[in-house]
């Protein structure tokens, strides 16, 4: 009996002090004198909930392209679609929980990639743009990028020019730009072509670069084995060729294009040379938004309509 008595009240002194440090801890939090974050540094506890997850979303807006990347709460937007597609792009980045885009990639200067960047600009929080630098001759006289421009001025904004070796950090997500390589005749291949890295996990996104640009790439030797290929110009003819393919070795591919769109994107023989490096090829005119959750070693996918790889 005495052995219990004495095991009782051994206890209950353990649960006062525990209780005492606990008030202290929670006190000294609020006082910001030693917050509850640097005692999980102290002692090593992480956070593992969203900080050992990367997101790439690959948003469904027609025969366009648009990519949002999300790490650690901040976000990075890879162009934007056309202008219709622009409310939609913003309340689809807010239902992911963001409010500011940390940084807006527009590959290049076409309204497919870029027409809704003036009305997301002015409707969400961005705080970077990184844009390609073109020669004067080849700088567009169109209304969508007037209001592009028009937009960057009110909101105070500057323009980063898209120069390969720059790299940014996106969370735990870095991204490394790759292109333009060099001064080109056609506004396609001066996309700005990046690949994203987390932990393992890679992925390129190539605007709509076409063989010249590829090439390039290559012998600037930027261009490594990635997991998930973004394919080029909407899987078009000129773009994916085998020499790039040879290098990228995609575990999986992604082609943004619209339904039934006048284009024939993609090419059949296109998505051919992509199949002999991988069965996992995603559309977005079959499959809708195409999203890829990295843990840093591992990928998983989700599509919208629920659709296997085609």
């Amino acid at each position: 009996m005495a052995k219990t008595k004495s095991k009782k009240k051994v206890t209950g002194s353990f649960l006062a002090v525990v209780l005492i440090v606990a008030v202290g801890l929670v006190a000294a939090h609020f006082l910001d004198i030693f917050t509850l974050d640097d005692w999980k540094s102290l002692l090593g506890i992480s956070d593992s909930s969203a900080e050992e997850t990367a997101e790439v979303h690959f948003i469904d807006v027609g025969q366009g392209d648009c990519e949002l990347v999300i790490s650690q709460g901040e976000a990075l937007l890879i162009d934007t679609g056309e202008k219709e597609n622009a409310q939609a792009v913003c309340e689809y980045i807010r239902e992911q929980g963001i409010d500011t885009i940390k940084y807006m990639l527009l590959t290049h200067q076409h309204s497919d990639h870029m027409g809704g960047a003036s009305e997301i600009i002015n409707s969400m929080e961005v705080e970077n743009i990184i844009i390609p630098k073109l020669p004067e001759d080849m700088t567009p006289t169109t209304k969508f990028y007037e209001n592009f421009l028009l937009s960057v001025q009110e909101t105070g904004l500057k323009l980063t020019s898209a120069e390969p070796g720059s790299v940014y950090q996106i969370g735990e997500c870095s991204l490394e730009i790759v292109a333009p390589v060099d001064v080109y005749d056609d506004l396609n291949n001066f996309s700005a072509a990046s690949i994203l890295t987390h932990g393992d996990d890679t992925f390129f996104f190539a605007g709509d670069i076409e063989k010249k640009a590829e090439k390039d790439i290559l012998e600037s030797g930027r261009m490594r084995d990635i997991d998930v290929l973004k394919a080029a110009h909407h899987g078009s003819s000129t773009s994916s060729c085998k020499d790039f393919l040879e290098v990228a070795q995609p575990d999986y591919a992604v082609i943004c294009c619209g339904d039934k769109n006048s284009y024939n994107h993609p090419n059949t023989k296109t998505v051919e040379r992509i199949r002999k490096y991988t069965e996992n090829i995603y559309r977005t005119d079959i499959d809708g938004t195409v999203v890829f959750t990295s843990s840093g070693d591992e990928l998983s996918v989700y599509t919208e309509k629920g659709n296997n790889p085609c």
